[in-house]
């Protein structure tokens, strides 16, 4: 009995080293240099508190404005695979482009590579959240973040009664301007959904599209009551034929303040242009 003892103790140390062993093959592993082909991806690894891992971001990449000074792997559609490669990541983001090779190509150089899809509603900014905080071990911080796309009431929605006077209880129509040339957004755009949770109605929220060019003539047919320009002035507008009578000009809603990086990048800085965009849509006028 007294040897069975014995054998029973020594087994202790060894069932706790097996024990530690398991607990510590079972955490995150938390990535030592990453390259972000988005400057979405490289603002949620910045808020992560992962920034200091960046070894690779895109030209583009510059917010914040730590980001400008991590070196730059070329634009996220047509980045240097070269580079990349060079930079020796645990971990590349990209986005899920179709007919892109980069993400086999990497693959191939023996990278591991996380492709992100497109996000089409605001809330789809949580589940690229989440796949960028699992693939560099950091779960807890991504939930947290993550949440805040989530559980945000949508501004207005079906109440409009008691933000707009009598007779006025419907969402503003909004023609978004994203870029010069009449780029504007679909209804597969994470933006058209942006607009709605501002309390707006995209004028073009039925196109199954995510970026397109319109005309002008299209705009000025649908008079939508305000205008979201991105990339252009007021002034600028004006000088389109029959943009003063337009309801946006003559209700004074042409809006022009919006910072255009934060607003169109799927990112936690959108939250508070959304906001902002809120309060110009439904403002006294």
């Amino acid at each position: 009995m007294k040897g069975v003892k014995q054998n029973k103790i020594s087994c202790v140390p060894v069932l706790l080293c097996s024990c530690v062993l398991v607990l510590l093959c079972s955490l995150p592993v938390q990535a030592r240099s990453i390259v972000s082909l988005m400057p979405s991806y490289t603002e949620i690894i910045f808020a992560l508190g992962a920034g200091g891992e960046l070894v690779g971001v895109t030209n583009f990449c510059d917010r914040p404005p730590e980001a400008a000074k991590i070196e730059k792997t070329g634009d996220y559609l047509r980045p240097n695979a070269e580079k990349i490669y060079s930079l020796k990541p645990d971990v590349v983001f990209t986005g899920r482009w179709k007919g892109s090779g980069l993400a086999g190509k990497l693959s191939a150089l023996g990278l591991k590579v996380v492709e992100i899809p497109a996000e089409e509603k605001v809330a789809d900014i949580a589940r690229s959240t989440r796949l960028i905080a699992a693939a560099i071990g950091r779960k807890k911080e991504g939930e947290k973040l993550a949440s805040r796309f989530l559980t945000r009431p949508r501004p207005f929605a079906g109440n409009f009664e008691k933000h707009w006077a009598k007779g006025r209880g419907k969402p503003v129509s909004v023609y978004l301007e994203a870029d010069e040339g009449l780029w504007t957004v679909g209804g597969l755009s994470f933006l058209s959904d942006a607009v709605e949770l501002a309390g707006g109605k995209n004028i073009f929220s039925a196109e199954k599209k995510d970026y397109f060019q319109t005309s002008w003539e299209e705009i000025v047919t649908r008079d939508p009551d305000a205008i979201v320009l991105l990339s252009s002035s007021k002034e600028e507008l004006l000088k389109r034929p029959m943009a003063a009578g337009l309801k946006a000009a003559r209700g004074g809603r042409v809006i022009t303040s919006l910072d255009k990086n934060a607003f169109t990048r799927p990112a936690p800085d959108i939250l508070a242009e959304i906001e902002k965009l809120r309060a110009l849509l439904h403002e006294s006028r």
